[in-house]
């Protein structure tokens, strides 16, 4: 059951990033552009979280090794990277000094995490023999 949780998750977290990285790459001229990008990502965040945890406690109850493969550190290497980038886009409200480089940090980071999560997409859906 953690297994199928853990992809419905993941699945959930990368529609929800995609749709944030989205709205911020395409609509930002809309008036309430910056409001839906942060729900979608804040919510792909905790998708992604929670989707982790499936994962580790599932690898944890299984008896198996966590870290074992190129899916699971490039997933781990995402989720880590959004963290990040999610905190640069809450913290660049708060910025006094260095903005445009917080701004452009997080832009590149964010776009860098999608790939990486997109990329742990298909490496998962292989490792399952789904593709």
């Amino acid at each position: 059951m953690l297994f199928f949780f853990h992809k419905l998750l993941m699945f959930l977290a990368t529609l929800c990033l995609l749709t944030g990285i989205s709205t911020a790459t395409f609509f930002r001229h809309k008036p309430n552009w910056l409001k839906i990008h942060k729900l979608f990502n804040s919510a792909g965040f905790i998708a992604l979280f929670t989707g982790v945890v499936c994962a580790f406690l599932f690898v944890y109850t299984s008896g198996g090794e966590h870290l074992d493969g190129i899916h699971q550190i490039v997933g781990l290497f995402a989720f880590v990277l959004t963290g990040i980038s999610l905190f640069l886009g809450f913290y660049q409200f708060q910025a006094r000094t260095n903005l445009q480089t917080i701004k452009t940090f997080h832009r590149w980071l964010g776009r860098f995490s999608l790939l990486l999560i997109i990329a742990a997409l298909i490496l998962g859906l292989r490792q399952a023999g789904i593709i």
